[in-house]
């Protein structure tokens, strides 16, 4: 049997791209001899020269290769059309290791002039050429979003884009999961799709939040719904993940039409960009919504409202079947969704009772998950509100255990060492009680129970999935103020026999959430020192300095009367004043900060009171700097009185750098603090959707 030659690759002094000689020819001694011709720059040769020479033998065939590779990558017909005019042949030819034709190589590098030239030498036909892997160039244009060259394709070759791929697919499928949305919005309209793909392209554009392009996919085949009914949910799955804008009568009205409208506009795009970018850089806690945001939210809305209509026409109990089995509602719970709730829970009042596997409703999964707005919607129930708040999950675990809870735990695999208990389950006692053998006969099996359970917990370990809101807050110590919060608000509603009441496993909701939130609480601890000792130390060296400046008064003083000389002077004034309040407001920094180092650091110091002395200390200390630099600038006016000078003209605004600078990067922090502290009650206010 003879043996493949394996491929090989020309020098990286040559083109430095690979080729597989067994597609190209099957002489040997051709092929090296070929090789070897191909170190001379034939690239840039004269054309007319050049090519004879390549097509009388076949000994220098591999170098046309060469060229034709670099010219498809450069985008240069000039170099390969005296080559594929001669011999056309040369278009269809595999030119790569993957089976790539020069079609491919072109389109892969986007090179638009040159793909246009040569589809003029080709046929129709020869575009459904397919590499190794069984794409064809088209699926090349297609994967890398060229809009242009794969309409230019389609003009040549209508059925391009219901050729498959690899792995079977079709190239509009490749192309949504990937969120290229003018691309999916050209391919649409041209490709043939079944019914389970038309609701997999469905499922894919709401993914990847075209909605859009998904609306003209279920307008154009409302019959979707029916496979939606019999199970196919990941349409209504991935709604109920997303973030929505529904229609209400208490809403804009005018005004949302106006930003809809308008959210195309080229004005309103830079005005929004000048928006977001003062906004990220000063005001992250002012949101403003960009008119083409909201318009998107508002494509989902509409969107959920017309497959939910439409599925309610169809077969409203399959519907309500499909909601309760799937527990939609805790999926949109659990992401925040409270549109797709207020749709939902309309149409299906009795959906608010319904339970996931864990016993647990809606409002159960917004505490664990940490959503307010979708907890705030409990105020809006009634009455109701005092038989939901008493359900209890499969652990024994009310609303309030759930707010004491630190993330969801998720068990993992632990390799490694295993720690083995120090005591056998099974032979554990209680002390001074004593078990007739028929008592212990029927409690071996619970024990047996116990002992796995206990094995299943030494096998696995514990980590927590944080709630994404948890991860937006700055620093431990705020993370440990809006846990806080959260206790707070759902002890407000919760009856005081709750308060009390035990889970499965002994322990009332404040002992649950002490011992959930230990390795937060020193974690809060260590944060607020660090932050309070670093700030201490500038407030201080401001404090010394403002207080030597106070007794240097520039200009000095009146030997007879011993008053300052230049007194009488705005720019004394204004350094007088200063000094004093940057000493002054410096020292009221050390104190606030000092407060802090000793402070007790209970769970209940985290909610307001160290929040606060933060507060103000940071605003005292920011205050200082920019005194201390008004007194510096003051300074420099009075040196330079009787002169015309540039030299305070430049000092002055040398001066609001470091003001600038100290507002830039303190901001976050501050904006933070103050909002957690102070507008930390708006966070479970009321919403303007209402559930009924």
């Amino acid at each position: 049997m003879e043996k493949k030659r394996p491929s090989r690759s020309l020098s990286t002094s040559d083109y430095d791209v690979p080729f597989d000689h067994n597609s190209v020819h099957r002489g040997e001694n051709e092929q090296a001899e070929g090789s070897r011709d191909g170190s001379r720059d034939i690239e840039n040769q004269p054309p007319n020269s050049s090519i004879p020479q390549f097509l009388n033998g076949r000994k220098l065939d591999l170098n046309i290769y060469q060229i034709l590779y670099q010219a498809a990558l450069k985008d240069n017909w000039r170099i390969a059309e005296p080559i594929l005019k001669k011999d056309p042949s040369f278009a269809t030819r595999r030119m790569s290791e993957g089976g790539e034709t020069v079609l491919h190589i072109a389109t892969a590098a986007g090179s638009t002039k040159f793909l246009e030239e040569l589809m003029k030498l080709m046929e129709p036909g020869d575009l459904e050429l397919r590499n190794i892997d069984g794409n064809t160039a088209f699926c090349f244009a297609a994967a890398l979003n060229l809009v242009e060259i794969a309409k230019a394709m389609i003009e040549r070759n209508p059925n391009l884009p219901n050729i498959r791929g690899e792995d079977d697919a079709l190239p509009i499928t490749g192309v949504a999961s990937v969120g290229n949305k003018d691309m999916v919005s050209c391919l649409f309209e041209v490709t043939s799709l079944d019914e389970l793909e038309q609701l997999k392209l469905l499922e894919t554009t709401i993914q990847n939040e075209m909605y859009d392009v998904a609306s003209n996919i279920f307008e154009k085949d409302r019959k979707l719904v029916s496979k939606v009914l019999e199970g196919h949910n990941s349409v209504l799955v991935s709604l109920a993940k997303k973030s929505l804008v529904i229609s209400n009568q208490s809403q804009g009205g005018n005004w949302e039409r106006y930003l809809i409208v308008r959210a195309c506009s080229p004005v309103w795009r830079m005005f929004k960009s000048a928006i977001s970018m003062t906004r990220r850089q000063f005001i992250p806690w002012f949101k403003v919504q960009a008119p083409q945001e909201f318009s998107m939210k508002k494509q989902a809305g509409i969107l959920l409202g017309e497959l939910w209509a439409e599925c309610q026409n169809s077969a409203k109990d399959q519907l309500l079947k499909l909601v309760e089995k799937e527990t939609l509602l805790h999926t949109a719970a659990k992401a925040g969704n409270v549109e797709f709730l207020v749709v939902a829970i309309r149409n299906y009042p009795d959906l608010i009772w319904k339970v996931d596997k864990y016993n647990r409703t809606i409002f159960h999964v917004a505490v664990l998950y940490r959503e307010e707005k979708v907890f705030s919607l409990i105020h809006h129930i009634g009455a109701i509100k005092d038989l939901i708040i008493q359900k209890v999950d499969d652990n024994q675990n009310n609303i309030l255990h759930l707010a004491g809870k630190l993330g969801q735990p998720v068990y993992k695999e632990k390799t490694g060492q295993i720690r083995v208990p120090r005591t056998n389950p099974l032979q554990e006692a209680t002390p001074g009680v004593t078990e007739s053998p028929q008592q212990s006969a029927s409690s071996y099996p619970d024990r047996v129970v116990e002992s796995l359970d206990q094995l299943l917990q030494i096998l696995k370990g514990e980590e927590k999935i944080m709630p994404p809101s948890f991860l937006k807050v700055s620093g431990a110590a705020l993370q440990m103020q809006k846990e806080m919060l959260w206790f707070k608000e759902v002890e407000k509603i919760v009856p005081p026999s709750l308060l009390r009441k035990k889970n499965k496993e002994g322990k009332t909701p404040r002992q649950l959430f002490t011992e959930e939130h230990k390795q937060l609480l020193k974690e809060g601890e260590r944060w607020m020192k660090d932050t309070a000792n670093s700030c201490m130390i500038v407030a201080a060296l401001i404090a010394t300095i403002m207080f030597a400046a106070a007794f240097t008064i520039p200009g000095g003083n009146n030997s007879d009367i011993g008053t300052p000389i230049l007194l009488k002077l705005n720019a004394f004034t204004a350094f007088v004043t200063s000094d004093a309040v940057a000493l002054f407001s410096s020292i009221v920094s050390i104190i606030m900060f000092l407060s802090i180092l000793t402070s007790r650091y209970a769970e209940n110091d985290f909610l307001v009171s160290l929040p606060a002395k933060l507060l103000f200390g940071l605003t005292a200390l920011f205050v200082s700097i920019v005194s201390m630099l008004v007194a510096f600038v003051a300074t420099f006016f009075l040196v330079y009185n009787n002169h015309v000078a540039w030299e305070p003209k430049l000092i002055t605004a040398c001066a609001g750098v470091p003001v600038a600078l100290f507002g830039c990067l303190q901001y976050k922090l501050w904006f933070d603090v103050a909002k957690s502290t102070y507008w930390s009650k708006y966070f479970f206010r009321q919403g303007k959707h209402s559930l009924y």
